[in-house]
């Protein structure tokens, strides 16, 4: 079984779409159903999905409750979090070395809120 992609409700789609953009995620395709756009990035073997909906009223509040982060293997955690604040996101935690998961990770939150780990175990 492997993940196929995760899909993240955004705001503003062209804020959203420049930001994991900035990061290096690549458009992979998109369409509009029931006027809900939807825009595929790619990540690795899988995907991101960015959801919009511009007729929507009420603000995106991604909830903790239901979902903690989406996380992200990367050759360089600095370079990323160097990136994602270039890109108008803002780094939660600094690239840290995490000694229980043997691994050096950043936390940032994208324009919408949306927690997101970018990581590299530390014998890589």
């Amino acid at each position: 079984m492997n993940l196929a992609h995760v899909a993240l409700w955004v705001s503003d789609l062209d804020r959203s779409l420049s930001f994991y953009v900035d990061l290096g995620f690549e458009r992979t395709g998109s369409f509009t159903l029931d006027g809900v756009e939807n825009v595929y990035l790619n990540a690795g073997d899988g995907e991101v999905q960015l959801k919009h909906d511009p007729t929507r009223t009420t603000p995106i509040a991604p909830s903790r409750a239901d979902t903690d982060h989406v996380a992200f293997l990367v050759e360089d955690v600095q370079a990323v979090a160097e990136q994602a604040r270039e890109a108008g996101g803002s780094v939660v935690t600094e690239p840290h070395i995490v000694p229980a998961a043997e691994a050096k990770a950043t936390f940032v939150e994208d324009p919408d809120g949306h927690t997101v780990e970018f990581y590299r175990p530390l014998d890589e």
